[in-house]
């Protein structure tokens, strides 16, 4: 690897350039430090940038907001610890943080991070790469090393991060840090439930999040962010020679298998995967946490109950961690309805009637519905039986859902209602669950192609008044 070349991009982005500048106005030691580095070297682009600051960091980040206009955050004032964010039209935001340096020089601020390929450093002063720790040579090596034995249980949640950075970078995790990392279970309940739910988000975010949730489960991480696993670890899934808690790793595997299902369903698949409830989580983490306890209460519920009884223990679970409220609702539609495209698969009776009806409940969840319907067929066989009509009949179901929700229903409803209640109130219709029902009957004739006018479905509304 030569970091050279690497390095000196770095400095010339347009951002680095600014911040070095803009420490020197004000005679500001600074060390860009973290993943931004870390990237640079591995050839990755970044929007994150961490700079360790000898002198008043909060001060530096405040002189850098307001020189580039953007929005200052002072974090943490007693460890002299601020943000800025840099929002840009049609582009994720950029951001910048600057804290206090730890200890008298940059080598000690180092070694008091987490894991030495993120302690490499460029001073902006002098340009020069400051590795105390030896982050270079485990880049080279494809090495993920704590940088030093009390780096995981000073601050917990590194035991997250080891296995997402190890997963997303492909490195492999060296046996002092692997140790500490099982060691790290204990004391994952100091850290806040936000910093926790991050985390694990990324994980879910990654591009194949099985592997690295399954080692979450083997280093007895999972359990302590999600518990409800441990009721699925000994419990037999139905008839077969797997474990609920088995058969929920073999979904989120198929899910990771995302590319040979999202061909079958719509190009609009990934663009939808990738859009955002709240903040940053893309709802492609949402079906992988949906995946996760969507038979969370198979062990102690009959079949007709567990997905009812699962989505409200999901929900109760999105709420510890802090989901949003839409994320929350989203997590509980997702697996109380999650069986219901692969029971219309069996049943053999996807007509546009059941479309509608299954659309008007899950709405924006329909399309993770119909991955996951495939996912959670293919969890259950090996790759030969895959071809059985069972699944065949899944893969149907899925596009038809896909293909009814971005052809109808969402045209539906951005249009504009063909009546209202006031038009039933007209009528005689007295405000009631009637009126309510009068109405749903005809947006779902109109979903249909049964109705196409205002008079039609007026026509349809006095129909329907006439019957008992």
């Amino acid at each position: 690897m030569s970091e050279l070349p690497a390095v000196a991009a770095l400095l010339q982005h347009p951002l680095v350039e600014r911040v070095r500048k803009l420490a020197a106005e004000r005679s500001a030691s600074v060390l860009l430090v973290g993943g931004a580095v870390r990237d640079a070297l591995l050839g990755r682009e970044t929007r994150d940038f961490d700079f360790a600051v000898r002198g008043d960091a909060i001060a530096l980040g405040r002189w850098v907001a307001n020189a580039l206009d953007g929005d200052f955050y002072p974090l943490d004032a007693r460890r002299g610890i601020a943000r800025v964010i840099l929002t840009q039209p049609a582009a994720k935001p950029i951001t910048l943080d600057f804290a206090a340096c730890i200890g008298d020089d940059w080598a000690s601020d180092q070694r008091a991070r987490d894991f030495t390929l993120n302690a490499i450093g460029i001073d902006l002063g002098t340009g020069e790469l400051v590795d105390a720790t030896g982050g270079l040579n485990d880049l080279r090596a494809g090495v993920l090393r704590a940088t030093h034995t009390s780096a995981i249980v000073s601050d917990p949640v590194r035991a997250l991060r080891a296995v997402r950075l190890a997963h997303q970078l492909g490195l492999r995790i060296d046996p002092m840090t692997f140790g500490l990392l099982s060691a790290a279970c204990g004391a994952l309940h100091r850290v806040s439930a936000e910093r926790l739910r991050d985390e694990l988000f990324e994980i879910l975010a990654l591009p194949r999040a099985a592997p690295a949730v399954t080692q979450l489960d083997e280093l007895g991480l999972l359990a302590t962010l999600i518990p409800e696993v441990e009721g699925m670890r000994g419990a037999a899934y139905a008839s077969q020679p797997f474990t609920v808690l088995q058969h929920t790793f073999y979904a989120l595997a198929a899910l990771d298998e995302g590319s040979a299902a999202l061909t079958l369903l719509a190009p609009s698949m990934e663009e939808y995967l990738a859009d955002t409830l709240a903040e940053e989580r893309p709802v492609r983490s949402l079906v992988r946490f949906g995946a996760l306890l969507h038979d969370c209460a198979k062990p102690d519920a009959s079949s007709a109950e567990h997905a009812a009884k699962g989505a409200e223990r999901a929900a109760a679970r999105a709420r510890a961690l802090r989901l949003s409220s839409d994320e929350v609702n989203w997590v509980r539609v997702f697996i109380a309805l999650h069986s219901e495209p692969n029971r219309i698969a069996r049943e053999g009776t996807v007509n546009d009637r059941a479309l509608y009806r299954l659309l008007r409940q899950a709405r924006e969840v329909a399309p993770a519905l119909a991955l996951f319907a495939i996912a959670d067929c293919w969890a259950k066989r090996s790759a030969e039986e895959r071809a059985s009509n069972d699944c065949a009949n899944s893969e149907a179901v899925a596009r038809a859902i896909v293909d009814a929700y971005s052809d109808r229903w969402l045209p539906l409803q951005r249009a504009p209602a063909l009546i209202s209640g006031d038009d039933l109130i007209q009528q005689g219709v007295s405000p009631s669950p009637r009126l309510g029902q009068i109405l749903e009957a005809v947006r779902e004739a109109q979903f249909l192609g049964e109705v196409n006018t205002r008079e039609q479905a007026l026509a349809l509304a006095q129909r329907l008044l006439r019957e008992p």
